[in-house]
Formats: C-alpha cells, structure tokens, sequence
C-alpha cells in the first residue's frame, strides 16, 4: 500500500508542473448523462475533519480510512489496502488545460506508473455546489484488476481540485460497487471549498 500510496503522490508532483506548460486545447463537449450531485452526507461524531492549508479544501474522513496529508493533498486507504483514494488541490492555468484535458492528462501519468486504463466519457458531478467532471474507471493498476472513479473541478479560474478512488478487485471482485465507491461518494460530498479558491 505505501508502494502505491508513493506513486500517486509522485503523480501529484508530475502534475503540478502542468501548469507550465503552453499547450492550448480548445473544450471538448461533455457526455450528455445526467449531471451526479453529490449529497452531502452528515459529519458523524466520529468523523475527523481534515483541511487541507493550500490545497483549497477541507473534508470529513471516516475513523475507517487511514490517511496521510500534506498542505495540498490527503491519500486515504481502507485498512485493508483495498480502496485507496487520492485527492489533491493546485494552481491552475484555465486557458491551458480544460477540466477534462487535464484528466487525461493525470490519469496517463497514473498509467505510466504501473496502470492501464478504460474511462468512461466524462460526465458532471456537481460538489460544494461547483461543476466538475468525473470519469468512471476500469483496468489493472500494478498487476491488480480495479475499477474506480475520477474527477476533477475547478471552483475557481485559477484553481483546480482532482483526484481519483480505485478498488482493487483482485482482493474483492465487487469491492467498488459495493463499498468502494460509497466511500468515495461520501469523501466528495463532504467537500468544502476554500472562499480564497473560489474567485
């Protein structure tokens, strides 16, 4: 789990020069399905809340997840290294990459690192009130089948909020549809942006 924990804050890193980089690519349209809200789910009393200083948000961590952070970015596991959850907030170009160019982007580098990935066409989700995209996933990350979920958002022009959820399913055949994604679910919908991020 640290092995795969170290890639996606390697990813994270990799990524957060994106946004150097002169490559112009014009909106591509979204997949027309219907927008996925998340609903905010309420703090329990054993919930821990985790702001994150410069990555532009905080959330509620179940006392189930172990999570390790820094002041861009929280990666969370279950305690069976089953599900393993990133989530990161950085400095964003919106003139240089769109929503869904810098998914593509992100996930190609997850894949450069031991994965190989099929996405769904990318659809809305709203979170804190905000419109982003998510794509659902499906393939094999370090040998091990998995399927998950990823999204990005950007509440404001200069900022930028992705991530992804996976569940290996080598260890439980249906473990995202199951309880993978529910967890998921809920980390997002807790999801408070910074008023600094939104402008």
């Amino acid at each position: 789990m640290k092995r795969i924990l170290l890639i996606l804050l390697t990813s994270m890193t990799i990524l957060a020069s994106c946004a150097s980089q002169p490559i112009v690519t014009p909106a591509p349209a979204l997949a027309t399905e219907p927008a996925n809200i998340s609903t905010p789910v309420p703090l329990t009393s054993t919930a821990q809340l985790v702001d994150l200083k410069s990555g532009g948000f905080s959330l509620a961590v179940q006392p189930e997840l172990e999570f390790e952070t820094d002041d861009y970015s929280i990666n969370l596991s279950d305690r069976g290294g089953e599900l393993l959850i990133s989530l990161n907030g950085k400095p964003y170009i919106a003139s240089i990459y769109t929503l869904e160019s810098f998914l593509d982007k992100y996930l190609a580098e997850m894949a450069s690192r031991g994965g190989s990935f099929d996405g769904s066409d990318p659809y809305e989700v709203t979170i804190d009130g905000m419109s982003g995209i998510a794509i659902d996933l499906t393939g094999n990350f370090l040998n091990d089948p998995m399927a998950g979920k990823a999204v990005a958002i950007s509440p404001g022009e200069d900022f930028i909020i992705f991530g992804l959820g996976m569940s290996n399913l080598g260890t439980h055949k249906n473990g995202w549809a199951e309880s993978g994604s529910v967890i998921f679910e809920a980390l997002i919908a807790s999801i408070k942006f910074k008023e600094e991020v939104k402008r």
